[in-house]
């Protein structure tokens, strides 16, 4: 992850990313780790699932990838980011030293030059966001932030060369799917260039477009806040609009967060059991997390949960362990079981808002 002492805008960024992504692979400092993907309709709605068989081995399936890498540079003896170097240098003996990344701490110095994006990879082009100090995962986005992911979405659907719908996300502590303690925000392209979460949102009725609800049709607490139509913001944003961003977007993180918190302490829930963000062009989502994971039947391990599976995008190892989960679920829901599951029950947010309607209308602030 290279420090981020060249500010650029954020088309600027998008532009750089498939030399970026192709530069880290092929120096073997990014692992790339090839899946396949398929929309499948569950209960008449539509999930992405993908396939990944070399997460069934990570070790193995990093050796894999840089072999592959050794093998392509013709250079078996030489390790893969030495050749790299060599072969943009012009000269074979002049060798750069290798950056190690911090393998504790991986957002913190010192940064490998080569990587712009995520170490891991299962797509391409996976963009995290973070900052330069360290800031809790555990704790939402500060609006500054907030608003530079959504500047991210929209730079990259007015794109002038190459247009593309992308899907920001953010795991709200390990019970939602982090990985690292130190905050960062990602984005993957849109499968179809449509993310599931967004047809399952068709239709609903938003009263005011400044107030979070309970998305109806899921069985599961799924706060959503719209947000203005995108061909309504500015474009390229200013330090103006961008200040006026923030104003929509902080405020609507805010009345999620406080639904949130409410729906779990009537429900008495577990407040460290995190929650996933995810952010379109269109709505803000917010999901509290009661589990980390959906147990499996024997063999198969549990099923890991982040945001994108919120978003309808599920992540499998094996074509077994996709038909496990298909056939395990089809008579309870189907997939929807899945996060239901790993969820909180929706009628704990229904009765934060027949609480919050009550105490509007009487003046009272106290239970």
């Amino acid at each position: 992850m290279a420090y981020p002492n060249n500010p650029s805008t954020a088309e600027q960024l998008l532009s750089a990313l498939p030399s970026k992504f192709e530069e880290a692979k092929s120096s073997g400092q990014l692992y790339f780790f090839p899946s396949e993907a398929k929309d499948v309709y569950s209960q008449n709605r539509r999930f992405n699932l993908r396939l990944c068989p070399a997460l069934q081995d990570k070790q193995k399936a990093k050796e894999d990838a840089l072999k592959a890498v050794k093998a392509e540079s013709g250079n078996g003896s030489t390790s893969a980011s030495a050749s790299a170097s060599a072969s943009k240098s012009g000269s074979p003996d002049r060798k750069r030293i290798k950056t190690e990344q911090n393998s504790e701490e991986p957002f913190k110095p010192p940064y490998v030059e080569e990587l712009f994006l995520n170490k891991y990879s299962l797509l391409p082009e996976h963009i995290l966001l973070c900052p330069p100090v360290y800031q809790p995962q555990s704790l939402p986005p500060t609006p500054p932030q907030i608003a530079l992911a959504y500047n991210i979405l929209l730079s990259a659907s007015r794109h002038p060369t190459r247009p593309r719908k992308l899907l920001g996300f953010y795991n709200g502590g390990e019970g939602a799917g982090a990985s690292q303690k130190w905050r960062h925000l990602q984005f993957v392209e849109c499968p179809g260039g449509r993310a599931p979460i967004e047809d399952w949102v068709q239709g609903v009725q938003f009263p005011r477009p400044d107030q979070a609800i309970i998305l109806p049709s899921v069985p599961y607490l799924h706060i959503i806040h719209p947000l203005p139509s995108p061909h309504s913001i500015p474009y390229p944003l200013t330090s103006e609009t961008n200040e006026q961003l923030i104003d929509i977007l902080a405020p609507a993180m805010m009345k999620m967060f406080d639904l949130a918190f409410d729906a779990l302490r009537n429900g008495g829930g577990n407040r460290d059991g995190g929650w996933n963000l995810v952010i379109t062009l269109d709505h803000l989502h917010l999901i509290p997390r009661s589990l980390p994971s959906f147990p499996l039947p024997s063999p198969h391990q549990p099923l890991e949960l982040n945001s994108l599976g919120y978003a309808g995008m599920m992540l499998v190892k094996s074509q077994e362990e996709q038909e496990t989960l298909v056939a395990s679920t089809e008579d309870r829901g189907g997939l929807m079981y899945v996060l239901e599951k790993c969820g909180v029950p929706r009628q704990w947010g229904e009765k934060a808002k027949e609480v919050e309607s009550i105490q509007q209308g009487s003046g009272e602030l106290d239970l």
